[in-house]
């Protein structure tokens, strides 16, 4: 099972006609996510789960071609890894989400 995508409780975020702003109360960083981005972050917190994610992008612009499948992929996956890494995303165990629920 893959693991469980959330956004981090000290995250503030707001969709605008430019993204979506995320502002991180204990570090005060604040970042504006582009379209693409935002609709990703938006898809982490509608789902929490990267290979979902990946699937609904592909299914919206990528259609049946596997190159570009492929290619949103790495994005997503970038995307994600930057915003852990930035703690503005969290990634745990699945079964570790379940048990919080």
């Amino acid at each position: 099972m893959s693991p469980h995508i959330s956004i981090n409780d000290a995250v503030i975020w707001q969709e605008s006609g430019e993204g979506i702003s995320l502002y991180h109360t204990e570090s005060g960083e604040f970042r504006t996510l582009n379209a693409t981005a935002a609709q990703i972050w938006a898809l982490v917190e509608e789902d929490g789960d990267r290979e979902t994610v990946i699937h609904k992008l592909s299914l919206l612009f990528a259609g049946h071609n596997p190159v570009m499948t492929a290619r949103i992929r790495a994005e997503v996956d970038a995307f994600i890894t930057s915003m852990v890494e930035a703690e503005l995303l969290r990634e745990t165990e699945a079964d570790q989400s379940a048990a919080r629920a």
